[in-house]
């Protein structure tokens, strides 16, 4: 799986990069700035439930194929009897493959700071990963996402993605897959 993530982010950053003409009808280029939100679920995988995840991205198009963006993601639960949360702030490069006027394909890769915290009183038990000490709230994560966009007019699409967030240290979370559906708005 990260070899056809890495391949697609590829080819499509390439597409980016080989393309020195500039098209004034391109929508990209006529509405250069976009935000998305986008809700779902995540699976945070040193923990035993899937938690609902929301988030909000803002970017700018450079061109029809490739986009820098930086988004706010909050991950929150309940887990051993506690409120879980997990925030990320992140920054990505975007790679878009539009195969029509209203379908595109897209790949997303970044990095990003992650801050887990709980609430409520844990009962200690061998499997319950919020009572280890020698884990980290604060650390480094890389992201990488595959997703599709229908495009409803110039201005509104429709996303779907599946983004994998992997810590740089050991947290409580350990890697989180998140499959969010959501709206971007192109200004």
């Amino acid at each position: 799986m990260k070899k056809i993530l890495g391949l697609l982010l590829s080819i499509t950053l390439a597409s980016a990069f080989a393309d020195s003409t500039t098209d004034t009808t391109d929508a990209a280029s006529a509405l250069p700035v976009y935000i998305n939100v986008n809700t779902g679920i995540a699976k945070l995988y040193n923990l035993p439930t899937g938690e609902w995840i929301g988030n909000i991205n803002a970017g700018y198009n450079f061109n029809s194929y490739f986009a820098l963006e930086g988004g706010y993601n909050l991950i929150a639960g309940s887990e051993y009897g506690v409120t879980t949360t997990t925030n990320i702030l992140d920054v990505a490069a975007k790679g878009t493959l539009p195969l029509s006027d209203i379908f595109s394909l897209y790949g997303r890769a970044g990095l990003g700071y992650g801050m887990n915290g709980w609430s409520g009183t844990v009962n200690y038990s061998p499997t319950c990963s919020l009572c280890d000490t020698g884990v980290n709230s604060n650390y480094g994560l890389a992201l990488v996402g595959l997703g599709v966009s229908f495009s409803f007019d110039k201005h509104f699409d429709l996303r779907v993605e599946d983004t994998a967030y992997i810590p740089f240290s050991n947290t409580y979370t350990g890697s989180i897959n998140a499959v969010t559906g959501g709206v971007q708005y192109n200004f």
